[in-house]
């Protein structure tokens, strides 16, 4: 990712991603993140229309805010892309 696609980020999307990717790093599952966040790519926009709809039932273990985030990212690539470099890079300096 490139400076200026960093620019174009919401840094309280970028927030949230990084404790994804902490947590991802974290149960050492970075490979198969990996391979599901790519493999899933075309169905990014898909899985944001699930959170709306078992939105009610995600709150008893996500934040309202966080969810709204989340769906948010999987419509947008770019922010996609940003959680896969963010594994990759955690990955490798551990």
């Amino acid at each position: 990712m490139t400076a200026d696609t960093s620019m174009e980020l919401d840094p309280e999307k970028t927030k949230v991603l990084d404790k994804i990717a902490d947590f991802i790093i974290k149960k050492d599952l970075g490979v198969i993140a990996i391979l599901y966040i790519e493999s899933m790519r075309p169905l990014h926009r898909i899985s944001s229309n699930f959170i709306t709809f078992f939105e009610p039932f995600l709150n008893l273990v996500v934040s309202g805010n966080n969810l709204q985030t989340i769906r948010s990212c999987l419509e947008e690539d770019k922010y996609m892309d940003y959680l896969l470099e963010r594994i990759e890079n955690k990955k490798a300096s551990s």
